[in-house]
């Protein structure tokens, strides 16, 4: 049970037994939140996969600061000259036919790094074996850091049909640069603008069609950075980012910051004003996915025993790193792989893994009011039980705002008819 307050001052009530939203009144106080306990569903059903991620190489030509490879996170690999080999390719080959959905009209391939494209004769090997084998009903993907986007590269990938292109940009120059450097230190912001620049001016169709971009940040301060100076840029104006990916949260380094429930608020204010002009920014698509969180909640009840479904049933995606171990995608720690192309997945080690999941949600979750809105995930298992209890704080306070927003934008929706 939670209570939020609106802008203009409306007090109103969450109540988690019904997914709810109403009017605060006194007596409500009395009321506490129910206990929940979950149980794991172990069943996986691995035969309905449409995008496979391959991690074709751990090389990079960058050291970006906030790197997860980067050294300075428990748990993960640093970057290194491992590449794929082809006889694990092989076998991922034979594993996509083995676990691609069967009925799906279009089945993915994603090529992923370090830099893919440092093993681009690997990338093009997988390309032949699976377009002699799917045809017309594959696509693949690539995600690049843009430095070795050359133009032989590119005539290379506009060479293929269903090819896209996701190219991390974390802004303008001194947003990029600040973390995006080379190994000498140097930034990498014009180098990939010059690529990028290439791109367009060579295929302005298939620029527009195969670029995508990705974006990288610490704080909801640098999301509104990027939305004042995104469309500055030629190469970037009209192609806002698909994705705005926050950093990893790392509490042993004490000089990280992290957002606040104010400094989210006053972003998120900004962000609903930009969403009632109608302009189309950063912001504004900030803002939706924040009040999407409780648009597209369910309104079944609460029941005192909850089955967990997570990303292990109906498996639609797979990340394969360039061992051939199997993860159900690229933010697990090595310790949580779920097996191996070779043998295939092991139900022994799903299983601990759903387990534990199960005994981490009665610790944490079973009495918490934002239990049914939470998207926190079997990924939390890369933390700590205390680096769990901040990253629980921090969603709760994204939750209230939720909350908060949904709320004013249906009052503003309705005054507006």
């Amino acid at each position: 049970m939670h209570k939020f307050v609106t802008t203009s001052g409306k007090e109103l009530w969450y109540d988690v037994n019904t997914n709810r939203i109403s009017l605060w009144d006194s007596s409500k106080n009395q009321r506490t939140c129910p206990v929940v306990l979950f149980d794991a569903v172990l069943d996986i059903r691995a035969d309905r996969i449409i995008m496979f991620t391959i991690e074709i190489t751990q090389q990079c030509n960058l050291r970006c600061t906030y790197c997860c490879y980067s050294g300075d996170y428990r748990d993960r690999h640093q970057h290194n000259h491992k590449e794929i080999a082809f006889d694990t390719l092989e076998r991922i080959v034979c594993f996509i036919v083995e676990h691609a959905d069967k009925s799906a009209e279009e089945i993915t391939v994603c090529f992923y790094g370090g830099e893919a494209l440092l093993a681009q004769n690997k990338i093009q090997w997988v390309i032949e074996q699976l377009n002699q084998i799917f045809g017309t009903r594959i696509r693949y993907s690539l995600s690049t850091n843009g430095l070795a986007l050359t133009e032989s590269v590119v005539d290379w990938i506009c060479s293929h049909d269903k090819f896209l292109v996701n190219v991390t940009i974390d802004g303008d120059e001194e947003m990029h640069d600040a973390h995006r450097k080379t190994y000498n230190g140097n930034g990498s912001y014009l180098k990939v603008i010059k690529n990028l620049s290439l791109f367009k001016k060579k295929y302005p169709d298939q620029y527009n069609k195969r670029i995508r971009f990705l974006s990288t940040v610490y704080i909801l301060e640098d999301v509104a950075k990027l939305s004042k100076i995104w469309d500055s840029c030629e190469v970037l104006e009209g192609h806002n980012p698909v994705h705005i990916s926050h950093i990893i949260p790392n509490f042993s380094d004490s000089t990280r910051m992290y957002d606040t429930w104010d400094s989210k608020n006053a972003f998120y204010e900004e962000a609903f004003h930009d969403y009632m002009e109608g302009i189309g920014s950063i912001k504004a698509n900030y803002f939706k996915k924040l009040v999407s969180l409780i648009n597209h909640r369910n309104y079944s009840p609460l029941l005192s025993k909850m089955l967990i479904k997570t990303c292990y049933q109906d498996m639609f995606s797979c990340f394969i790193n360039v061992d051939g171990d199997l993860y159900a995608c690229e933010k697990f720690c090595d310790e949580y792989k779920m097996g191996n192309v070779y043998v295939g997945f092991d139900t022994n080690r799903t299983d601990r893994i759903l387990q534990i999941f199960a005994e981490r949600k009665n610790k944490f979750c079973k009495s918490c009011w934002a239990q049914r809105l939470c998207r926190m995930c079997l990924t939390g298992l890369n933390h700590t039980d205390d680096e769990i209890i901040k990253m629980c704080e921090m969603e709760r306070d994204t939750i209230d705002l939720a909350l908060k927003y949904y709320c004013e934008m249906i009052d503003w929706q309705q005054n507006n008819k």
